[in-house]
């Protein structure tokens, strides 16, 4: 359910933009992309630390429940009123004076956010992800027509802002009829202390990683044209779509089922590695296919006026491709309680990558894209070092369980690539004889060499057609 919520949202969502990017000027894109980054930093400070805190722990009282909900309401409310006062010195910074009145009205979505975070958590814990399913995606669909209606009127980018905050209130209404808790008149002290004993390092954590992740989209909108943020914001957008949409599930439910195996070390390490292999041998071929066939689905996606989005996708989506090994290993950490190690491990990556992306900057945006390449590898690396000693999986081990998935799927990226230069047709034709022959390529290729995930997907698809026959 959880893939289905995250396929379905994503590819609903890819829909509705490249709707929006027939309608709307890329400079308005710009502009929202940069609200976005300071909006994000904020919505993770309220969400993340306490949400994940009551995910993890093994019992959780009502008291809980409650100290998070009113902890997350007064954050939430600080947060907006941050947003407010800061808004006009980000939009001189920028130059960009529609800034300070779009950051005000997008801000809002940090209060619906946090109205819903405990019944996040419920449904996590109780892995009822089928009702998370129905919310996420109604949400995504009246928002989305709620936005294009406002597109066609020429609301420019005040129609995604309507957009976004449509759809953050209509997904936590949407929970609050499903989920049945409510918050009682209770406020716990000592429950305020135990899940901030573990909340606090993942939310400093996930700070960290959240000024980092959208650093790319501030820097280049500060020393590149708004056109060229616009670009490189459509490129993250079909990229993060199809990511996200695999491995996010697979993320999501990875910390709830993990949790309950915490006591038992070698049953947790055989669920990661199973985790490990099935993310790569699904998500390492999408993304390098994604990357082959860029020029073609962009033109496809949003007409030519995104060609040059086409190599910020290629290369944004060779680094995707090593997300789920490196996101994966630090699930397997905050499961067994080390949230203060991956608070460490972001803080060593984040310096790391923060430099990475300085160097990068003179020599170009495409740079700066391509950088996230090399940190992704040091992701790999570094987050797998410590499960050598916590879970004894080694670096070595991982990467011989996995390189094989990314040697084939480079393989096959390199053909379709090149199947892509010498076809004579439009991009539709094109693009869809590439996406056939990329997908035959990495079947053949796995059926000869036979690797684990393809053998057990095999399996699985066995067993349903025996119980539909059945």
């Amino acid at each position: 359910w959880k893939f289905t919520e995250r396929t379905g949202v994503q590819l609903t969502n890819l829909v509705i933009q490249m709707v929006l990017a027939r309608i709307i000027i890329p400079e308005a894109f710009a502009s929202v992309a940069i609200i976005m980054v300071f909006v994000n930093i904020a919505t993770i400070i309220v969400q993340s630390g306490l949400g994940s805190a009551l995910v993890q722990k093994k019992e959780v009282s009502e008291a809980d429940y409650s100290t998070v909900f009113y902890i997350n309401i007064l954050l939430s409310v600080l947060m907006i009123v941050i947003m407010y006062v800061l808004s006009p010195s980000i939009a001189s910074f920028y130059k960009m004076p529609e800034l300070t009145a779009l950051l005000r009205w997008q801000s809002l979505i940090i209060l619906t956010g946090a109205f819903n975070i405990v019944q996040q958590a419920v449904l996590s814990r109780e892995l009822k992800f089928k009702k998370n399913f129905f919310a996420t995606l109604i949400a995504c669909v009246i928002s989305g027509i709620l936005g294009i209606i406002f597109a066609i009127m020429g609301f420019g980018a005040w129609a995604i802002v309507i957009l976004n905050i449509a759809n953050n209130a209509i997904y936590s209404l949407i929970l609050w009829i499903v989920v049945k808790w409510r918050p009682s008149l209770k406020f716990s002290i000592k429950s305020m202390q135990y899940l901030l004993g573990f909340g606090w390092k993942l939310l400093v954590a996930n700070i960290i990683g959240a000024i980092y992740n959208n650093m790319s989209t501030a820097i280049i909108g500060k020393a590149y044209s708004k056109k060229t943020l616009a670009y490189y914001n459509r490129a993250e957008t079909v990229g993060n779509s199809l990511m996200n949409g695999i491995t996010g599930a697979i993320t999501s439910v990875m910390l709830p089922v993990l949790s309950q195996k915490q006591d038992n070390l070698q049953e947790l390490k055989d669920m990661l590695d199973k985790t490990f292999r099935i993310n790569s041998f699904i998500c390492a071929p999408l993304m390098f296919g994604l990357a082959a066939v860029s020029y073609n689905l962009i033109i496809v996606l949003f007409t030519e006026t995104w060609i040059a989005a086409a190599p910020f996708l290629s290369l944004l989506c060779i680094g995707y491709a090593f997300y789920p090994i490196h996101a994966a290993n630090l699930q397997a950490m905050y499961a067994i309680g080390r949230s203060g190690l991956v608070l460490t491990l972001e803080i060593i990556k984040r310096v790391l990558g923060i430099a990475i992306i300085f160097v990068s900057i003179p020599f170009g945006a495409y740079a700066v894209a391509g950088s996230s390449i090399v940190i992704s590898l040091l992701s790999v690396i570094i987050n797998a070092i410590p499960n050598k000693k916590l879970l004894n999986y080694a670096l070595l081990e991982q990467i011989r369980n996995v390189s094989g998935y990314f040697i084939l799927s480079g393989i096959m990226g390199i053909i379709v690539y090149c199947i892509g230069i010498v076809l004579p047709f439009s991009p539709v034709i094109s693009l869809l004889i590439q996406v056939i022959s990329g997908m035959m390529i990495y079947v053949l290729l796995c059926s000869i060499i036979k690797p684990y995930s393809y053998s057990y997907c095999v399996q699985m698809i066995k067993s349903m057609r025996r119980k539909v026959s059945d």
